[in-house]
């Protein structure tokens, strides 16, 4: 892939992230990071998806009740933007995500082709 293409491939990803954040959150996050990785891997890191009040509840360490609402929400948002996601990355593809409360609500995702 080019660099241009990377690029382009990247800011494709990031702008679905955006999309996804702002369709519950009723905003964008405060930042979305794309890195394409050897083996088909994608890492998106997400700054500022968090509502206000699941800030509150991992800030007070109740990550688990943010799991918790996640896991309810997840099934909802592939049902939304799972198709658009596979039409954007050219195949199915495995996900897994983490809230790291450490770094004040950024929330990794690792998208494995």
């Amino acid at each position: 892939m080019s660099t241009t293409t990377v690029f382009e491939y990247q800011e494709k990803i990031r702008r679905l992230a955006v999309k996804i954040v702002k369709h519950y959150r009723g905003k964008g996050p405060e930042n979305v990071k794309v890195n394409l990785e050897d083996e088909g891997n994608i890492t998106v890191q997400i700054k500022g998806f968090l509502s206000n009040l699941s800030e509150i509840l991992v800030k007070e360490g109740a990550v688990d009740l943010v799991t918790q609402y996640w896991e309810v929400l997840q099934p909802y948002l592939e049902r939304e933007f799972m198709q658009e996601a596979m039409d954007m990355i050219g195949s199915p593809f495995t996900y897994a995500w983490t809230i790291r409360d450490d770094l004040q609500g950024e929330w990794t995702i690792v998208i494995e082709k």
